[in-house]
């Protein structure tokens, strides 16, 4: 697998280790656009599988043992293949701000970015995606811009 920098990455995170299947939501409206700091603390990995969606908090005591001393997206996977991945913070029970950021499983496009963020959106939550830029071809992290609500 490209960009591997340690075997800690190719761990696999468990759900005793804090891994998350992703639950639907029930819907939310609009609220104010939210001031997100570049890096919060309480920020989540997401990885789009063969056949679910999973997440975890990236400052968990399982990423704490690692030597890179956080999670990765490939722990999400094992190291295997997966559709998409990126960051995600819970505004609320059912509202999320959602960037691609993912070395390993980011989107290639703004058209995939949106799909996701749309998916998201179907799954029963209220999505404020920071999206992807076209000139750099990477998804925008939290603190790139503002993000946009997804409707």
């Amino acid at each position: 697998m490209d960009r591997v920098a340690n075997a800690g990455e190719l761990v696999q995170l468990g759900e005793l280790d804090g891994l998350q299947l992703w639950k639907d939501g029930l819907g939310a409206i609009k609220g104010e656009l939210p001031i997100i700091d570049p890096k919060p603390s309480a920020s989540h990995l997401w990885v789009v599988r063969t056949d679910d969606v999973v997440h975890a908090s990236e400052n968990t005591p399982f990423g704490a043992s690692l030597e890179s001393k956080v999670i990765k997206h490939s722990n999400l996977t094992g190291g295997a293949n997966a559709h998409c991945g990126g960051e995600l913070l819970f505004l609320c029970d059912n509202v999320i701000a959602l960037t691609g950021s993912s070395g390993r499983y980011g989107p290639n496009s703004a058209a995939e970015m949106t799909a996701v963020a749309r998916a998201f959106r179907a799954s029963g939550y209220g999505v404020w995606s920071y999206g992807f830029s076209e000139e750099t071809m990477t998804a925008y992290r939290f603190g790139d811009k503002d993000p946009e609500w997804v409707g």
